[in-house]
């Protein structure tokens, strides 16, 4: 598999509203969804003449979240990410994940788990952001709305019609920087994960692409698409091991830790790893039930790795969207929100043979509508490595 990465810069305000029609003061997703992308290349391909079906149902087009150009990448911030309470934009954010596992399995008796800052406020969720790392800095991104006024067109006559005036939210072509010029260009950072050997077809694709989202015909939604990498990620087995095996010590120490302040002993002779959501995710059971948890029994059907399911850390949100081309709804559904995450242990540690497993899941995703982008994962996410 390959994985393409791309920029993505804004020439127009650009919309992505979650439902049609009826969009007046609804706002726009502060990214630019794997659906859209998806859906350009179709068209692209369909202008072609060279549409091609097995290329299409393998392809998975992930989200464009919001980016600088000097961001190594920009993913979802993990549910178990805190703050305290009336805290700054990003001032102490912490993750709660270790504390939070290991106090619910060991339960030492003269600990509470209700954690104050140095200044006593209580430390509650950050919530849905986009972040990069700068270093060990955490940095957030995000992009600016504002609402457009427009008036509705009597296609007979071609002039404006008496008493049509509607109003949206849009992202803003352009967005506030620190330091001079103080406005640059709004730009996201995608990726599409292919097989290989397809690279060149999808990237002159995307040289084709020059407009995304809703209300195109208003003049919304021109782009410019420019790929930055072309990677086959060999080593993304061995940087899966190394992750692993970092986020296995820190649950051994603080596992040691609650057990010295007189908890249950938890010895972990295997490896703990998380499976992060870094988009939306549709997950069935048996095959046709909705559901939040995604299961050891699910692991082991992907992967063929024995582990026990220890924590999730999910909401849940309906989803719906709108086929431009049928002009229909699309199925709404319930969908596992980004940034939850699930934690595995196992009885004994990773093999690179099992990494390699993990790669490819990482790279194929989980659950329904994949190569709309939904079911987007990772592997121990950075932030929880910091």
């Amino acid at each position: 598999m390959l994985l393409l990465t791309y920029d993505l810069e804004a020439l127009a305000p650009l919309t992505f509203p979650e439902r049609k029609p009826g969009v007046q003061f609804n706002a726009s997703l502060p990214y630019v969804p794997g659906a859209a992308i998806f859906g350009a290349l179709g068209q692209a391909f369909g202008a072609q003449a060279s549409f091609d079906a097995a290329l299409f149902r393998a392809i998975r087009c992930h989200n464009a979240y919001p980016a600088r150009p000097d961001d190594p990448w920009v993913r979802p911030l993990p549910a178990t990410a805190t703050q305290p309470r009336g805290a700054d934009e990003g001032e102490h954010v912490a993750d709660s994940l270790y504390a939070r596992v290991c106090w619910e399995r060991q339960q030492p008796p003269a600990l509470i788990y209700a954690p104050t800052d140095a200044d006593g406020r209580p430390w509650e969720a950050v919530g849905q952001k986009f972040y990069t790392l700068s270093g060990d800095r955490l940095r957030y991104r995000s992009v600016q709305q504002r609402a457009l006024t427009r008036v509705g067109i009597n296609r007979q006559r071609g002039t404006a019609e008496d008493r049509r005036l509607y109003s949206l939210l849009a992202i803003r072509e352009t967005t506030k920087a620190e330091g001079v010029p103080p406005c640059v260009p709004t730009r996201f950072r995608g990726s599409i994960a292919l097989p290989d050997g397809d690279g060149n077809r999808v990237r002159q694709a995307l040289d084709k692409v020059t407009h995304l989202g809703g209300r195109q015909t208003s003049g919304l939604g021109a782009v410019r698409i420019a790929v930055s990498s072309t990677d086959d990620r060999a080593d993304e087995p061995r940087q899966i091991l190394q992750r692993v095996a970092a986020m296995t010590r820190r649950f051994q120490e603080q596992a040691q830790l609650y057990e010295d302040l007189g908890g249950a002993p938890w010895p972990i002779t295997g490896s703990i790893f998380t499976l992060n959501l870094l988009a939306d995710a549709f997950l069935l059971e048996h095959g046709w039930l909705p559901t939040q948890e995604f299961s050891a029994e699910q692991l082991r059907e992907l992967t063929g790795i024995e582990a026990t399911l220890l924590r999730a850390f999910t909401t849940t949100r309906t989803i719906g969207g709108w086929h431009v081309l049928w002009q229909r709804p699309k199925p709404t559904g319930a969908a596992v929100a980004m940034g939850g995450l699930y934690v595995f242990q196992t009885e004994k540690p990773l093999t690179e043979e099992d990494c390699r497993r993990l790669a490819h899941l990482q790279f194929d995703g989980i659950g329904e509508r994949r190569n709309e982008g939904y079911g987007q994962v990772r592997i121990c996410e950075d932030f929880h490595l910091r």
